[in-house]
């Protein structure tokens, strides 16, 4: 892995600084602001998602035919005003509504380009294969750091400081990719036709459908963990850095899990059908336990959570480097996985409010959705992928 790959990794890192501040604003304003509420927040949050959604299939069709390094640069920037931006809409639900809606749509101009810039500088599919595991460690980095820096600057300075740091980080992030991308040749342009086409195979439109049910789990617990904490422990906008020092963990112990994930030898699909399994299980469990105990299994289930994640929107696209698709696969996968995202925010709050202000029925339902994340990373390994390699291996057998 060389210099290049690592100037991919910490832009992909940086990205997250504006992806997930919000889950450390709302807390905030949900004190400062009281016409605000669980719903209000959660339909910003789910507006942010639906524009990050639709961003990934198209900015995943359309970064697949310029330099996927300039498109990342531009997407870094683009964030960074509208971060800076959001920090003055002094809580009115309409212009955080909005600005979120934009920041999802310039924030969406990350992953799909990230996944194909390093399929390009990698020589053949083994290194590939064991890099694009290597890159999802990018946003699981970048996730910790990022909670752990808002927390402690909107406890500092407010909830304004949340958006107004990530301004800062996207920018120079940009700015300094813009100054070290590589001088690359990319291969021509496919027609449109023939690139949507390859894009809506099996194995990609069930990988998607995968990563939404799996994305309502890890965005449950990205977007609304925060406040469970916050509420549970009675905490004020002061103690925001206590929460922060609560969940930057979480995405810790996904590299964790994704660096052993990485050296299990099994088939990537076989080892995350396992691993959703037991995620499902820790939210089984999780209910059932409270301080300490609740934080280490919250953090048992991290472990298994972003393992599978890095499969789905990494490794899966990375496989069509020779259809010429990574960034259009990428997008189509990851577009579908915040469809999964933006429902998640409009039913967590439904949930607790069924619960009467419980969360059991919120933890139950990610029980449900990991168990059937496992199931269809199943149907499309044995109905695809197993049956591919084998026909493979059958041929350069007997040619």
């Amino acid at each position: 892995m060389n210099k290049t790959f690592w100037n991919i990794w910490t832009s992909y890192a940086i990205y997250y600084f504006g992806k997930v501040n919000l889950s450390i604003v709302v807390p905030a304003l949900l004190v400062t602001y009281k016409d605000l509420n669980m719903h209000s927040v959660g339909l910003v949050s789910s507006g942010f998602f639906f524009a990050y959604a639709i961003g990934q299939f198209l900015h995943g069709q359309i970064s697949e035919r310029y330099n996927p390094f300039v498109y990342i640069s531009l997407g870094l920037i683009f964030s960074a005003a509208m971060n800076l931006l959001l920090g003055f809409t002094a809580g009115f639900f309409l212009l955080l509504f909005v600005g979120e809606i934009l920041d999802g749509g310039f924030q969406a101009m990350g992953w799909s380009s990230i996944v194909r810039a390093n399929a390009e500088i990698q020589k053949d599919a083994k290194s590939r294969e064991k890099t694009s595991t290597i890159l999802g460690t990018s946003y699981q980095a970048g996730n910790s750091i990022a909670w752990l820096i808002s927390a402690f600057a909107v406890g500092t300075w407010g909830w304004q400081a949340g958006f107004w740091v990530a301004s800062f980080f996207l920018f120079a992030r940009g700015i300094t990719l813009l100054l070290t991308k590589p001088k690359m040749e990319f291969k021509p342009k496919q027609k449109v036709k023939a690139q949507v086409k390859a894009t809506l195979s099996f194995p990609i439109v069930m990988s998607g459908l995968s990563l939404c049910l799996l994305n309502m789990v890890r965005y449950g617990v990205i977007t609304w963990i925060p406040l469970y904490f916050f509420i549970e422990e009675n905490y004020g906008i002061g103690d925001m850095g206590k929460v922060g020092l609560k969940v930057f963990l979480i995405p810790i112990f996904g590299i964790l899990g994704t660096l052993v994930y990485t050296r299990i030898k099994m088939d990537k699909d076989i080892t995350s059908i396992v691993f959703l399994i037991l995620l499902g299980i820790s939210f089984i469990v999780f209910p059932f336990t409270t301080g300490l105990m609740a934080t280490a299994i919250l953090l048992i289930g991290s472990f298994f959570l972003y393992g599978p994640h890095v499969f789905l929107v990494t490794t899966c696209p990375s496989r069509f480097k020779d259809e010429n698709v990574v960034a259009a696969s990428t997008g189509f996968i990851d577009g579908m996985g915040y469809i999964g995202t933006v429902l998640i925010g409009l039913i967590v709050p439904v949930l607790v409010d069924l619960g009467k202000g419980n969360w059991n029925y919120v933890f139950i339902f990610w029980v449900v959705l990991s168990f059937a994340a496992a199931l269809s990373v199943a149907i499309t390994y044995f109905l695809h992928f197993k049956l591919n390699n084998a026909y493979e291996e059958e041929t350069l057998l007997n040619p």
